[in-house]
């Protein structure tokens, strides 16, 4: 069946906390400067497992997925640059482009903020539609490499807001997905030396392979090794983990004069003690960083660059009806899942009634 004869689409919704339903929903309609995407890959989140356990204030039912790549199928009348059958990839962050927060060039702080697959029917269905202005062409790129556009576009505004020194040494927390990708881009940026800090020996072994000098397994005696390594500290500090213990205790391993980087998603009742001291006598930099702003542009030139490698990370493929596990691994952290992706076109038999 074509898409012109076709009204409906295979879904995933979250409906309520903890519950995913999978359903037959409307193609979306497609605006007049809107493009029309067929969703070939979408990549499963933190933040997805953030809304499926009812965090973010999320409107339900909601179709999450925000990690997408896909071919275009349909253009609004006003959408140029793109044909059908284009691969491409977006950015889901949406702004109003008015507002103080648009005006001062951090639209991924809008007033109006709004985010495909987060507060917006996402990628976790056959079609997903989103403004032409966010849609950027991936066609010389794999869709297991473009799929990551997203997150690795997260990483360049961590890293954009960072500006490491070059020939600086880093340390970072986290040998996951995201952090993966947040050490090849270290590493893309200048910084010289990198020390990986994971409790899984298999993420420290691709961290090793991926371009880490250093790779300590967390224990009780990691910080006094990471000082044995680097006694007057690290240039750059950051974690992927969002574990409150973790993000405490970073500012022990920075060096004077260096930044640290709080990237990983805490839960957002989490509260940390700090040295306002420590931070006064050493001159240290405290950095957040939340979402992207127009950095899908950086990510791609890495992927195509071959700077920063992601076919390595993909360690689950998953179709559509099995999405509630993909998210689970997410939630529970199963030791041996580093990045799980979702392919919408393969539908669980028997899961749609």
């Amino acid at each position: 069946m074509t898409l012109r004869t076709r009204q409906t689409m295979h879904a995933a919704l979250i409906t309520a906390p903890h519950t995913i339903e999978h359903q037959e929903v409307s193609i979306p309609e497609v605006g007049q400067d809107d493009v029309l995407i067929q969703v070939e890959l979408a990549g499963v989140c933190g933040t997805d497992a953030h809304l499926l356990e009812g965090h973010f204030q999320a409107k339900l039912p909601l179709i999450p997925g925000h990690e997408i790549v896909g071919r275009v199928v349909a253009l609004g009348r006003n959408a140029r640059g793109f044909t059908e059958g284009q691969r491409v990839v977006l950015d889901p962050d949406l702004n109003c482009g008015t507002c103080i927060m648009c005006q001062k060039g951090m639209r991924h702080q809008c007033l109006h903020y709004e985010a495909i697959g987060v507060t917006r029917a996402g990628g976790f269905a056959e079609y997903v539609v989103a403004p032409s202005s966010v849609v950027y062409d991936a066609s010389d790129l794999d869709p297991e490499v473009a799929v990551f556009a997203e997150p690795l576009g997260c990483v360049a505004w961590g890293i954009t807001r960072l500006r490491p020194e070059p020939g600086s040494t880093a340390l970072l927390y986290g040998a996951g997905g995201i952090g993966l990708l947040l050490m090849q881009a270290l590493l893309a940026s200048g910084v010289s030396e990198i020390a990986v800090v994971d409790p899984q020996p298999a993420r420290l072994e691709l961290a090793r392979k991926l371009g880490a000098k250093h790779v300590l397994q967390a224990t009780a005696e990691t910080g006094g090794q990471l000082r044995d390594l680097y006694p007057h500290g690290f240039d750059v500090v950051t974690e992927a983990t969002g574990v409150p213990r973790v993000q405490q205790g970073m500012i022990d391993q920075a060096i004077a004069g260096g930044k640290i980087l709080v990237f990983g998603v805490a839960p957002e009742d989490a509260r940390i003690e700090v040295s306002p001291y420590e931070i006064f006598r050493r001159d240290l930099t405290v950095l957040g960083s939340f979402s992207l702003n127009a950095t899908i542009p950086l990510a791609l030139k890495w992927m195509r660059s071959g700077q920063v490698r992601t076919r390595e990370l993909i360690t689950d493929t998953l179709p559509l009806g099995q999405l509630h596990e993909a998210i689970g691994q997410k939630i529970t952290a199963r030791p041996e899942s580093i990045k799980a992706i979702v392919s919408p076109g393969e539908v669980l038999a028997g899961v749609l009634k």
